[in-house]
């Protein structure tokens, strides 16, 4: 982070802080209106969302050799939903019908359980693997 940035970055985190708690407390004193709150969630997810795209985007800017295994990372990730989707079935019993309400909801719920089977396992195998390579080095 840059010198200026890294002062200012506290202050205005404190001061959506304390403009947080004030509403909080005037919403459970009845003070002010449930619209008011959803409004500044709004404004926070809002907040919260550019910060997360542009931070990644300006880090990977000025490092680029970073930014290629980032790239990296993200390309398997898009290979693994792929894939899953590949592997998706989208068949509806009338035990899903009253949670999914058609094949293609059925077709993404099963790639997303199938996704995180995937990546469970591939956690799992790389922990492991990892614990091996300590023991022998």
């Amino acid at each position: 982070m840059s010198g200026g940035l890294s002062k200012i970055l506290p202050t205005v985190l404190y001061v959506l802080l304390g403009i947080s708690a004030l509403l909080g407390l005037l919403f459970y004193t009845g003070v002010v209106e449930t619209e008011l709150l959803m409004s500044w969630c709004y404004v926070l997810l809002g907040l919260a969302t550019a910060v997360a795209v542009v931070f990644p985007i300006l880090a990977m800017t000025k490092n680029p050799k970073a930014a290629k295994s980032a790239l990296i990372g993200v390309g398997a990730l898009a290979v693994v939903f792929i894939i899953s989707y590949a592997l998706a079935g989208d068949e509806m019993t009338p035990k899903y019908e009253k949670f999914i309400s058609g094949p293609g909801e059925s077709k993404l719920v099963s790639m997303g359980l199938i996704a995180f089977y995937i990546l469970a396992i591939g956690a799992v195998i790389a922990t492991v693997s990892s614990g091996f390579m300590k023991l022998f080095k």
